[in-house]
């Protein structure tokens, strides 16, 4: 035990050590590519990919954004997502065909999330003066903070295209609000206020948004110090947490040496939509999310169940050895007793 410990320590003091500077250096990165993609810009004009007033092109810096874009208009825009929706934001590698994309686009969606401190670079290699940027800010990953999404976007895409889009959104509101009813009546069926969780810190909100007990978030991994590491282990341990969630987008691992040391179940869910098949809307996100967290909940109960079942057959058997050993302990007293009294008659 205490060398797994010693192993996930030392494996995450190596991780932040090779990650010291790099912010500077993907700056660093940034810079060469916009001077190499400012040269390829007048060859990427001439292919014959062009927006019209009838379709135009939407860029999204996330499938956050991306995903209700798409539902909104379909085939009535080119929509355009930077950060494929497997990858943290804070990976994206820039390409030429991006910054195409951005000098031909009629709207920027951003976040304004910190993994985004490549866009202001991407823009200024595009040089669209005519691009509209809209912000979507806030809290995307619970059923209010999606609705509120929903909402935005809806009143942006009307204003900026002037089109009505007020019976997509009623739809897409009302599959939010089923899929969050939904959440609620699994979250009671499996006693979910009653579960501790320690998860990757940006999905915290959605974890409690399920239910769950939050004890504990972490930061990524790669940040963690070896006492941050400790801290977790034993709080996992003191609280009896049942659950330990991983991001898709930053980890799968992590959580997973955790998990083995305390008893936990391991899980993994997705801060993006389309990140895996069947994801592909915030509602079928929130879906498959849920379905891991409350599913992961019943195997951990079995699983406690069956070790109580175990303790309880070895505390039987114990108790069985121990009293048939007093009893073949009295019985050769008795013997002995029995003996002693015949030699004397």
């Amino acid at each position: 035990m205490k060398q797994d410990k010693a192993y996930i320590s030392n494996t995450f003091l190596r991780k932040s050590i090779t990650l010291r500077g790099f912010e500077t250096l993907k700056i660093k990165k940034y810079m060469i590519f916009i001077s190499i993609s400012l040269l390829f810009l007048g060859i990427l004009s001439t292919v014959t990919v062009e927006a019209s007033e009838d379709k135009p092109i939407i860029v999204c810096t996330t499938d956050v954004v991306g995903s209700l874009v798409r539902e909104y208009l379909g085939e009535k825009a080119d929509v355009v997502v930077l950060v494929q929706p497997s990858l943290c934001p804070a990976d994206f590698d820039m390409k030429p065909s991006d910054v195409y994309s951005i000098s031909n686009a009629k709207i920027l969606f951003k976040q304004n999330i910190p993994g985004e401190f490549w866009l202001q670079g991407l823009l200024d290699a595009a040089g669209n003066k005519n691009l509209t940027q809209v912000a979507i800010p806030g809290v995307y990953n619970t059923p209010e903070g999606a609705k509120r999404y929903i909402e935005w976007v809806e009143g942006n895409l009307t204003d900026i295209l002037e089109i009505d889009l007020s019976a997509e959104k009623t739809a897409m509101l009302e599959d939010i609000d089923d899929i969050s009813s939904w959440m609620e009546n699994q979250a009671q069926e499996v006693q979910a206020s009653s579960v501790k969780v320690i998860c990757m810190k940006w999905q915290k909100a959605f974890v409690e948004s399920a239910g769950f007990q939050v004890v504990a978030s972490y930061n990524p991994p790669e940040t963690l110090s070896a006492g941050n590491i400790n801290d977790l282990v034993n709080t996992a341990k003191s609280e009896g947490v049942a659950l330990i969630v991983d991001n898709l987008q930053i980890d799968v691992e992590f959580g997973k040496g955790i998990a083995d040391q305390v008893g936990a179940e391991h899980v993994v869910i997705t801060n993006f939509p389309g990140a895996i098949p069947g994801t592909g809307s915030l509602a079928q996100m929130f879906r498959y999310n849920a379905d891991q967290l409350f599913e992961s909940t019943n195997v951990w109960r079995y699983t406690a169940n069956l070790r109580e079942e175990k303790d309880r057959l070895v505390n039987q058997v114990t108790t069985f050895q121990v009293t048939t050993s007093l009893a073949i302990v009295v019985a050769v007293v008795e013997a002995v007793l029995l003996y002693i009294g015949k030699r004397r008659k």
